[in-house]
């Protein structure tokens, strides 16, 4: 059964443009929400004393939801075709995080977020996988790196929008809702637009594995720091000693540097070599955990370095997803995109509870030292795959 969409090599530049334009904006007002409603659920959970290893497992369930949806998304797609796929699921999970206000035990939250993740893991795939397949081959960092930059504009924002109408009541719960239900808008204007997304049904997934492996440890170490801190960065600030609002800030801090450094590093990408652009960043995050530990007496240089480590940290993956819209197209993309996806959540899912098993044996600074390990696993895996490849010229 051929897919759904149109035919993206007959698109013109304009209609690439603002396809552009519309999913970016998409993605920055889903992003709002997402990063508003990942403290506000945490530090709900820290004020009605539960364990930092619970708050992890609420932090975990949605990924485990992505994890299991993300083999079906291709075919989903392909039988419903690009937008009306993306619709649907973005539908049913605006109408999950409704709920969250009115049954707020946390077994009902689990479930929740659990059936979040399996409606989210949709959109996010084919998202990346439609802005791989109109990107230009010639700029398609900075394209990735542009989706990034709003992502993490969006994540910033989030936090700090939560800060301003505070995390009592139903009113954060309202404005993460209200910002889900917009992110629709943009992707229905663009419907007709929507390419069409072919899936090989003799494709292997354990075949997808073995050919990316360098890209698949970038999305697990991004996914390893990424969804630890928003889960418990908020948690390790006021294990330190500062108020709840300057710790939720410091998460806006941490991804705002991708906002600033994103696109920058992207341009880098294009003209040096990717691979090493991915270890400079591994390095970064060897450093950055180190550095804030001992700059907690100094809060403005504290600050600087979680803008510079926030940036690298998320660099990982939008490079990374360059490197697959480079390496796979036609029928495969969007299978290994699923792939890319899974990786990550699987970060997701074992970051945050042992990071929060890690902080409560090392209190305060084991958030840190968790991170700080990711890096030098990642580091080193990136090391060794660098000499393989002067054998086997496998991605």
């Amino acid at each position: 059964m051929a897919a759904i969409g149109t035919d993206s090599a007959s698109l013109t530049t304009q209609q690439r443009l603002l396809s552009l334009l519309a999913i970016n904006t998409s993605v920055f007002t889903w992003g709002i929400s997402f990063a508003g409603l990942l403290p506000l659920l945490a530090l709900k959970l820290e004020t009605a004393g539960h364990s930092y290893v619970e708050i992890g497992i609420l932090a975990a369930v949605t990924p485990i939801g992505v994890i299991i949806a993300a083999p079906y998304a291709p075919r989903l797609v392909q039988g419903l075709g690009t937008s009306m796929a993306i619709f649907l699921t973005n539908a049913l999970s605006v109408f999950c995080v409704a709920l969250l206000p009115i049954f707020d035990s946390y077994e009902s939250w689990l479930v929740l977020r659990f059936i979040s993740g399996i409606m989210g893991a949709v959109p996010w795939i084919v998202t990346e996988s439609w802005i791989n397949a109109i990107a230009p081959e010639d700029n398609r960092t900075r394209v990735t790196a542009l989706y990034g930059a709003t992502m993490a504009a969006s994540f910033a924002t989030g936090p700090f929008i939560l800060t301003l109408i505070g995390t009592e009541g139903y009113m954060p719960f309202v404005y993460c809702t209200l910002a889900m239900m917009i992110s629709i808008v943009p992707l229905v204007m663009i419907w007709k637009l929507a390419p069409r997304l072919n899936f090989a049904k003799e494709t292997k997934w354990s075949g997808l594995v073995w050919t990316m492996p360098s890209l698949l440890a970038a999305a697990l170490m991004c996914g390893l720091v990424d969804m630890s801190f928003f889960s418990l960065l908020p948690i390790w600030g006021l294990g330190l000693g500062f108020d709840k609002d300057f710790s939720v800030r410091l998460l806006s801090i941490f991804v705002m540097g991708n906002v600033v450094l994103q696109f920058p590093i992207g341009w880098i990408a294009d003209r040096t070599n990717r691979r090493l652009i991915l270890l400079c960043c591994g390095i970064a995050g060897i450093i950055g955990p180190f550095l804030v530990t001992a700059l907690t007496g100094n809060l403005m240089a504290m600050c600087i370095v979680m803008f510079f480590w926030g940036g690298c940290a998320w660099a990982l993956y939008t490079v990374s997803l360059a490197m697959l819209g480079e390496r796979f197209q036609g029928n495969n993309l969007t299978a290994a995109n699923a792939v890319f996806v899974i990786a990550y959540e699987i970060a997701n899912i074992v970051g945050p509870p042992t990071a929060g098993v890690v902080m409560e044996i090392w209190v305060p600074h084991g958030l840190m030292g968790f991170a700080a390990v990711c890096a030098v696993a990642f580091v080193i895996l990136i090391c060794l795959r660098g000499i393989r490849r002067q054998q086997d010229d496998t991605v």
